[in-house]
């Protein structure tokens, strides 16, 4: 498992749940992993076990180097000042995973009609500003000698929940997409290569915690999808590994959903 050997990826919103399945799985193939989250101790908040104090000692004991950094990436000035602290503690960047982000605001407020300006800053702030914010900070460091950013949208924006629920939070991540594309054009020359994860319903801790609330992660969401379960962030941490590796070496552009088929 050394695919990644000598490399350096950061990762966003990596202290828990499907951020922390990105940063284990990138130190599994030999690359060193800067986290940069809000929180750093957030899986503790969802009652998700680790098996080290935290996930950059989690790395540590894979082998690789790590550093965490708290930062809010929605503020510019936080975002580029992480991005190069990172740069300074582990050296340069290859990776970039832009996993910060999600729908945060209140379901029951969140139709087109009525969604607040409050609420829709919000969501732009934290899934597409903070995405931007690190996205121009990486650039140049990976513009040196190439490398991969894989940035993460959601399957709202192929289907839309009922009552046209969540709507500013799919427009955030379809802003996050077409962002995605415009910048695979500019940095390809480069090497750089630049992709989406499209993550379905995934029961990470913090969905497991809030399934309940937020009627998100239900049974019957599992089976009515073609593969009858739900998925587990090891499912989008394997998709990460094909994105960030030689394996996609001529694919850029491109959005792959992991959803076990329930946009079809």
């Amino acid at each position: 498992m050394s695919k990644l050997r000598n490399k350096i990826a950061i990762v966003t919103g990596g202290a828990g749940g499907i951020g922390r399945a990105y940063a284990l799985r990138l130190a599994q193939l030999g690359a060193d992993v800067a986290i940069i989250d809000i929180d750093l101790d957030v899986a503790a908040k969802f009652g998700e076990a680790l098996t080290a104090a935290t996930v950059m000692d989690e790395v540590r004991a894979l082998g690789g180097r790590s550093t965490g950094l708290q930062a809010d990436l929605s503020d510019r000035k936080q975002a580029i000042a992480a991005i190069e602290q990172a740069v300074k503690d582990l050296g340069r960047i290859d990776i970039l995973i832009n996993n910060a982000g999600g729908a945060t605001t209140s379901i029951e407020r969140s139709r087109p009609s009525e969604v607040s300006l409050e609420d829709t800053e919000k969501l732009f702030a934290i899934n597409f500003y903070s995405m931007m914010h690190c996205c121009q900070a990486a650039a140049p460091y990976l513009r040196k000698q190439g490398g991969a950013v894989v940035n993460i949208v959601t399957n709202a924006m192929d289907r839309t929940p009922g009552g046209g629920r969540l709507a500013m939070y799919g427009a955030a991540k379809a802003a996050v997409l077409q962002y995605t594309r415009s910048m695979a054009v500019e940095l390809g020359p480069d090497g750089v290569r630049v992709n989406c994860i499209s993550p379905g319903i995934i029961e990470s801790a913090r969905v497991k915690a809030q399934a309940a609330a937020r009627n998100l992660g239900t049974e019957a969401q599992a089976k009515a999808n073609p593969l009858r379960r739900l998925g587990t962030p090891e499912d989008c941490a394997g998709v990460m590994e094909f994105l960030v590796t030689d394996l996609s070496r001529y694919v850029t552009g491109e959005c792959v959903r992991v959803s076990g088929g329930a946009t079809l």
